[in-house]
């Protein structure tokens, strides 16, 4: 390993001043967002902290984006600057594995086309230009740029028992965006954001769990009545042919292909708010046949059965603002495809994971928070047993438990400007607690510090 140590203390220090102070002087953002101009409130209306819904934001786009007056301009934009430090950025035989590790380099742009378009419609999308986002052949890195979101909805409102009811219509390219509770992948909260730069990445996950996101088109109707019963039945296919535009700039050989457009993802939640308190108990879930080999969309597929619990509690006070979230998931997967292909050991396993997260704000400006992530799932050496230890030729592990936890402070300037602070620690790795990479690399050693700047106008 380098002798160096985990993180030179000076420099992200220096940086810090500098950014703080250049947010400082810079002049206030003179237009909001798309969604405050049209609906004439102040962003802190719809959102705590950027992206957590209060219960007001969650009526809004629950009525699909259509309060207010339409905007003539409908756009927004956002812009993020960065900087990341590894604890160890280069494996025993130097092989960097974070590029551009320490360096103070413009993250992303995205713009934001998003508004009502009649009484009954709205929606937005959100393009995004991610700069040092995908490994170059020269061993740097190199930008990416495509669509990131996109949420259409029609609603009608109406009476039923006496009680308010929204019925509505969704076109998506991610399951979950569509969903106003951050509880759930899309919105569950830090990481929401964070470093933008090619690094090691932990192989268990759900596919909820951001495996479908900018791939697939999902169609679906809901339901809200008395602002506490929600209900929800959408299928989803890929996002190709004629629902390329919903995948742009994510290639089709490397993308999760599902056979066919009846994959099916389902929502319920009950909502209750009393004076400055709300609480909602849901399940979420999702069966999908996917492809093993993009490049190949035909033949068997492997079945993926997610289910999810998720809460949130949220308390918004002068001048303290406090939430909770949490989700247990399980993942059920036949891998029948990839069994007969050998790329699985076992033709079924399953995912665990258990999320975490507490977060304080004090008067809207100062903000802390803490998240827990426990993955745990099946044996399976073809699936994870391809690391092996470098002096005995044994797998160092066939499991993809991982173990981690992420602390951020906040600095908001004003509800446009953000100055993020984040430590991601790992405590366990792809199953092992030692020499994850058969070569003495720590979980530890991919522990990250990521100090950012965020703005949004």
């Amino acid at each position: 390993m380098p002798n160096r140590p985990s993180f030179a203390l000076i420099r992200p220090f220096l940086v810090a001043w500098g950014m703080v102070m250049c947010a400082l002087l810079a002049t206030p953002a003179q237009a909001v967002p798309a969604f405050a101009r049209q609906t004439g409130e102040n962003c802190v209306a719809c959102h705590t902290a950027f992206p957590e819904l209060t219960p007001f934001g969650r009526e809004f786009k629950l009525n699909g984006y259509t309060w207010g007056e339409r905007a003539a301009v409908p756009l927004a934009v956002m812009m993020q600057a960065s900087l990341t430090q590894m604890a160890q950025s280069q494996d025993a035989g130097g092989r960097t594995l974070m590029p551009h590790e320490g360096d103070l380099q413009f993250d992303r742009l995205s713009v934001f086309a998003a508004g009502k378009i009649n009484d009954h419609v709205g929606g937005y999308t959100q393009w995004a230009y991610n700069n040092n986002r995908v490994p170059g052949q020269d061993g740097g890195t190199v930008g990416h740029a495509g669509i990131h979101d996109f949420d259409l909805r029609a609603i009608q409102r109406l009476r039923l028992g006496g009680k308010d009811l929204v019925l509505g219509f969704n076109l998506n390219n991610n399951p979950t965006l569509q969903d106003v509770w951050n509880s759930t992948p899309v919105w569950r909260g830090i990481p929401f954001t964070g470093s933008n730069l090619p690094r090691p990445q932990a192989m268990g996950s759900m596919l909820l769990d951001g495996g479908l996101g900018q791939k697939v088109v999902g169609l679906g109707a809901y339901a809200w009545w008395d602002r506490q019963w929600y209900g929800e039945l959408s299928t989803y296919g890929s996002a190709v042919n004629t629902w390329r535009v919903l995948s742009t700039g994510v290639s089709l050989d490397s993308m999760n292909r599902l056979r066919g457009y009846n994959n099916p993802y389902w929502r319920l939640a009950w909502n209750r708010e009393w004076g400055a308190h709300s609480l909602m108990l849901g399940h979420y879930g999702m069966v999908a046949d996917k492809y093993p080999n993009p490049g190949t969309p035909h033949g068997d597929t492997d079945r993926f059965t997610d289910l999810g619990l998720d809460a949130q509690y949220q308390v918004l006070s002068d001048p303290s603002i406090f939430s909770l979230q949490g989700s247990l998931g399980h993942e059920r997967q036949n891998l029948r495809a990839s069994f007969a292909r050998g790329a699985a050991s076992h033709p079924d396993n399953h995912l665990q994971a258990l999320r975490l997260k507490a977060s304080y704000l004090y008067e809207r400006t100062y903000g802390a928070s803490l998240a827990y992530v426990d993955v745990r799932g099946s044996r399976d050496a073809g699936l994870y047993g391809r690391v092996r230890d470098s002096a005995t030729g044994a797998p160092v592990s066939d499991r993809p438990d991982t173990r981690s936890y992420i602390a951020e402070l906040d600095y908001n300037l004003n509800p446009q400007m953000r100055l993020m602070l984040q430590y991601t620690g790992y405590l366990k790795w792809d199953g092992a607690t030692a020499n994850i990479d058969g070569r003495g690399r720590k979980p530890s050693d991919n522990n990250t510090l990521f100090l950012g700047l965020w703005f949004l106008f």
